[in-house]
């Protein structure tokens, strides 16, 4: 048997949505039963510091030897990335993406992708004129009852589909829960239902 090929990330931003991603990145492949293909954190930057950066890797209990960086320029520059997940709030998706591409690393970045079509645009360009992997995450696009439901529709199981009417919310009163100025709801963060 051959030897997984090994992904080597940076992670761009050190909160709560990098948090989860990290801790099950790092889980063991055969976890999935998967066995050719490894991932391993190679660097994690933080906007205010390096030191929040090491706690990070700390607190996702990240195997010894991943480089911490107090910016994001620096992590585009570690020879030992190949691909960044930015987990930025998505108002600053398209500067850090872009910076990312422009170092010759290939991204997966978290939804939503950018704040409008323009900029999704031009990412895209940038990453085909660089032969670059680029991605939104959007998990439910791997789920297995997503997998399945395209898999009946390619193979026209389900018949002609005109119309899909479909719903992802959560019902909390989020001025009540975050209030008015959090990024969740302001408006020149790119708040609001649309966007996050």
């Amino acid at each position: 048997m051959s030897s997984p090929y090994t992904v080597r990330w940076g992670i761009l931003a050190t909160g709560m949505i990098a948090d989860l991603f990290v801790k099950d990145l790092i889980l063991d492949p055969a976890t999935r039963d998967v066995s050719d293909v490894k991932h391993e954190v190679k660097a994690v930057a933080s906007s205010s510091s390096a030191d929040r950066a090491k706690k990070f890797l700390e607190e996702c209990k990240v195997p010894e030897g991943a480089a911490a960086y107090g910016s994001y320029e620096e992590l585009v520059k570690d020879k030992n990335v190949d691909i960044v997940y930015v987990a930025t709030p998505h108002s600053h998706h398209y500067q850090n993406t872009m910076l990312c591409l422009e170092a010759g690393k290939h991204v997966l970045c978290e939804k939503a992708f950018t704040t409008n079509a323009a900029q999704a645009k031009k990412l895209i360009e940038t990453a085909k004129a660089k032969n670059l992997f680029l991605m939104e995450a959007v998990w439910t696009r791997f789920f297995p009852l997503s997998i399945q439901i395209r898999k009946f529709i390619e193979d026209g199981n389900l018949g002609a589909v005109h119309r899909v009417i479909a719903d992802n919310s959560f019902g909390d009163n989020v001025e009540e829960k975050y209030g008015t100025t959090h990024r969740m709801i302001n408006m020149d963060l790119a708040g609001g239902c649309l966007l996050d």
